[in-house]
């Protein structure tokens, strides 16, 4: 059973982590969100309290959120995921959409990974296997997040990251490596659809993101400003609005 931390009563809803994160990412959302709605956040497989770390797939964490949402008698929910978070999140609602009454999927790409990127997925595999996550903030800090990130928002992603366990952090990077293109998913989805982006996001750019809410049939965009990839931390106050809207419009 994943770990997780639950809060509040009311509709679900299910926050799912970026890489290399864990649920306590959403600090703020679950502060916010858990004063009207009952607020669960998981650790993915080998993060958080989800230990100890294995391999794993798309698939299998589409298997232990069913599992999780089966213990806690969730029957439907609004499931939100964050990079990592969107693969799995939109996995699931693909599989099980029975199971899901809303999506937000927030710096996520639906296409699976061309060879350039599948390349440097390996490239960060085999320097965590080499050096440990010490390696990362230096490869990733200027991609996740924004220039202009406040100096006490980088210094706790920095934080989080060297507190990943390696073969956690190794085992995920392969499983976003490996994982099926979903190209064909979202035009399967009758659920509203929040598709989230990041005016300064640099992996995954607001064009990006307008193509991935184009694909889903009740698909819609909201731009984040002032934030890069963790667009939930960097601007937590934009970020919320623009759930809540959805929330209470759909």
């Amino acid at each position: 059973m994943l770990h997780f931390v639950e809060r509040g009563r009311g509709p679900a809803i299910v926050f799912v982590h970026a890489f290399p994160m864990d649920h306590s990412m959403w600090e703020t959302q679950i502060n916010l969100f858990s004063e009207r709605w009952r607020v669960v956040a998981p650790d993915v497989i080998g993060f958080g309290g989800s230990t100890p770390a294995r391999p794993w797939t798309m698939e299998d964490m589409g298997r232990e959120l069913l599992a999780l949402f089966d213990h806690l008698k969730i029957d439907r929910c609004t499931l939100a995921g964050l990079s990592m978070g969107g693969y799995i999140s939109l996995q699931f609602t693909a599989e099980h959409p029975e199971r899901v009454e809303r999506l937000i999927l927030a710096h996520s790409r639906v296409r699976a990974d061309n060879d350039a990127e599948k390349k440097a997925r390996s490239d960060m595999i085999a320097a965590i296997r080499q050096g440990g996550v010490e390696t990362l903030p230096e490869r990733m800090l200027p991609r996740l997040l924004a220039a202009n990130a406040p100096a006490d928002v980088r210094e706790k992603v920095r934080q989080k990251i060297l507190s990943t366990d390696p073969q956690a952090a190794a085992f995920a990077v392969e499983a976003m490596r490996n994982r099926k293109d979903a190209s064909g998913l979202p035009n399967r989805i009758s659920c509203p659809a929040l598709i989230l982006a990041g005016d300064q996001d640099v992996i995954l750019t607001v064009e990006d993101c307008c193509s991935v809410a184009d694909s889903f049939p009740k698909g819609q965009l909201a731009v984040i400003p002032n934030a890069g990839h963790l667009s939930n931390v960097e601007n937590p106050e934009a970020f919320n609005a623009a759930v809540l809207q959805f929330l209470e419009s759909t």
